[in-house]
């Protein structure tokens, strides 16, 4: 027992060396500004960073907001003195419901197996000192549109006449439309999808069922606490117009693809029309006033859009080059060093620019045919976007440092980017110059590797070493560690001991297979957990199953470590075992969403399902893309 525990209490020292080394797990929570008026928005996020596996996310209770937007995810990596530290946000716009000093409760959070928790925040909410202006009457929150300036002349439909019924006054003069920019387009082509309420009447209105677009790449044009105003004639009539949510959408994948409908609960006045004929009453409606109970009467409508069906044509598979990997649009390309003439003590860099406009947020570094004496690192990439143009304009720069193992004379030979032109229907391909440097002997003297037939060759192994020294650290704790419980695993097998983790795992498959269920059965279907998970009321683990399984397959199927299996790992090797790039990018955008869901609040919905056809779908198209190939 003392043996064992000390094995425990050693495991526990390397993780925690390890996570010094990599940056350890934190859960934050954070709210922007901490001091708004009633009728303005603050920013909530919650922050988990350097987690493994996050099971569970808990936000505290926004009773006291209208919830604007939200939850949103993002994720990324720093990198502070050599520690690399990733990080996962939740994050909602909130609008408060009073004034006054407003407490959020803790967050929670289940990560790496261990419950964690925010501290409590603070928001101060000061009573609004005015309204009228247009970048707070969002459709997003509860507001009044007739609070955004208007022309002087105003309609009088709000006014209810003896025998007129409601529902056929709002039906006639209130209308949520989906308006887009085209209905046919290719893979990678942006279209501009609006949802914009036209309105004859006064109301209140909350955006209850806000449109996910899945199946596109989608940058939004709006932010959401504006509403955009203005004056158009639908049908022969004019109307006050509200855009509500404007955004540009990239499709990922080829067919016909159904942006949905938005819902806009609105709560509707009416001035009754004898009221109306006493003296300023009418006007003083209009001018937001407030008048007597049996004057007006309220109603709540629900609007609803029509969905509007997209028609995405697929890229033409003839003249496609072989240095196509996704690009849609009209592109430049620049390639330059930093320096065209150092040592073998320094890095050089070299420079890739893509510019243009296009799909440019999914563009990715073309292939460089590097010399065998340099070694190239991994790129740093800088995006600098025109986000609200259609299609996006500007750059994306690719900043690759490099070293150079023996001093002469270098040509990096000529790049090639290829990408499809909409306008013109074809494929073209640029390419830069190729790019000479010299290198000279550098002063510092070359570490070797003794006994063996490159004992000549000088190699920068110092310092790759230090530049690298984190994850080195990082690796070695985790070997470590691995070790270490295949130790204390086979000690605990005579105490018939089982981790918590494992049990788990062995509770949840007795309660999601069926015992009816083989094991024939089940290897057949890679996806039969979550697949029974589906059929099962009280299964709640369905995407996390479905995570799971999914990328065990892609790992068993590819052959790399599951540990390796990420949106762009996935997209390279469908690229390279010759799968269509339509197929790889339908996986990314599932692996995405899948993700996103193991960050929210489980719900059984027909999203689930939707989900496991999609996952069962790409795996048919792999499974015969090998079968064909072999």
């Amino acid at each position: 027992m003392h043996i064992i525990l000390k094995k425990i209490l050693l495991c526990c020292f390397v993780t925690v060396a390890i996570l010094n080394a990599m940056g350890q797990t934190k859960f934050s929570a954070v709210i922007s500004p901490a001091q708004i008026a009633k009728d303005e928005y603050a920013t909530l996020r919650l922050i988990i960073e350097n987690a493994v596996d996050i099971r569970k996310i808990t936000p505290p209770s926004l009773r006291d907001f209208v919830v604007v937007s939200g939850p949103n995810q993002e994720s990324g990596m720093n990198d502070i003195n050599g520690v690399v530290n990733q990080y996962v946000a939740i994050s909602y716009i909130l609008q408060p419901r009073h004034i006054g000093n407003i407490v959020l409760p803790a967050a929670t959070a289940i990560i790496n197996g261990k419950n964690y928790s925010s501290s409590t925040l603070k928001l101060l909410v000061k009573k609004s000192e005015g309204s009228g202006s247009s970048s707070k009457a969002s459709a997003y929150a509860a507001t009044d549109p007739y609070a955004i300036q208007r022309p002087q002349e105003d309609f009088s439909d709000f006014i209810l006449k003896s025998g007129e019924r409601v529902p056929d006054k709002v039906s006639k003069n209130m209308q949520l439309k989906l308006q887009t920019s085209k209905t046919s387009c290719f893979v990678g082509e942006p279209i501009v999808a609006s949802y914009k309420l036209y309105t004859r009447l006064k109301s209140e209105s909350r955006l209850a069922k806000n449109p996910s677009f899945n199946g596109f790449s989608v940058i939004e044009l709006q932010q959401p606490d504006e509403t955009d105003y203005a004056r158009e004639r639908l049908n022969g009539r004019e109307y006050n117009v509200y855009t509500i949510r404007k955004a540009q959408l990239y499709p990922l994948q080829y067919g016909t693809i159904e942006i949905e409908s938005a819902t806009l609960e609105n709560s509707i006045q009416f001035l009754k029309d004898d009221a109306a004929n006493l003296q300023g009453n009418a006007s003083g409606y209009i001018n937001g006033f407030a008048l007597g109970t049996d004057a007006v009467v309220t109603e709540s409508v629900s609007l609803s859009s029509k969905p509007v069906s997209i028609v995405v044509k697929p890229l033409p598979e003839q003249g496609k080059p072989a240095s196509f990997n996704g690009a849609v649009g009209k592109f430049d390309i620049t390639l330059s060093l930093e320096k065209n003439n150092f040592s073998t003590d320094e890095n050089g860099k070299l420079t890739l620019v893509v510019s243009g406009q296009g799909n440019l947020q999914l563009v990715t570094a073309p292939d460089i045919n590097w010399p065998k004496q340099l070694e190239a690192f991994e790129a740093k990439v800088t995006d600098e976007l025109i986000q609200t143009d259609v299609p996006v304009s500007g750059k994306k720069i690719f900043e690759i440092p490099f070293v150079v193992q023996a001093a002469g004379t270098y040509e990096i030979p000529s790049v090639k980017f290829s990408f499809f032109d909409p306008a013109s229907v074809s494929y073209k391909t640029i390419s830069t110059k190729p790019i000479s440097f010299t290198v000279q002997k550098g002063t510092k003297t070359p570490i070797y590797f003794a006994d063996t037939a490159s004992a000549k060759a000088p190699i920068s192994f110092a310092k790759k070493m230090f530049e690298n020294r984190g994850w080195i650290v990082g690796l070695i704790g985790l070997m470590i560690a691995i070790g270490l419980f295949f130790w204390i695993k086979q000690d605990s097998k005579k105490n018939t001991m089982a981790s918590p983790s494992v049990m788990e795992v062995k509770e949840q498959a007795k309660q999601i297979i069926p015992f009816s269920k083989t094991a024939d059965e089940i290897s057949q279907n890679p996806l039969s957990l979550s697949g029974n998970c589906l059929e099962t009321d009280q299964c709640i683990e369905f995407y996390s199953l479905l995570n799971q399984e999914l990328k065990t397959y892609l790992s068993n199927k590819f052959s790399i470590s599951v540990h390796e299996i990420n949106a762009k790992r996935v997209s390279a090797v469908m690229d390279k075992a010759g799968i269509d790039n339509v197929a790889s990018l339908q996986m990314q955008q599932l692996m995405q969403d899948i993700e996103w869901q193991l960050y929210t609040p489980f719900e059984r919905n027909e999203a689930m399902r939707e989900m496991y056809n999609r996952s069962q779908a790409l795996i048919q198209l792999i499974h015969t893309y090998h079968t064909i190939t072999r």
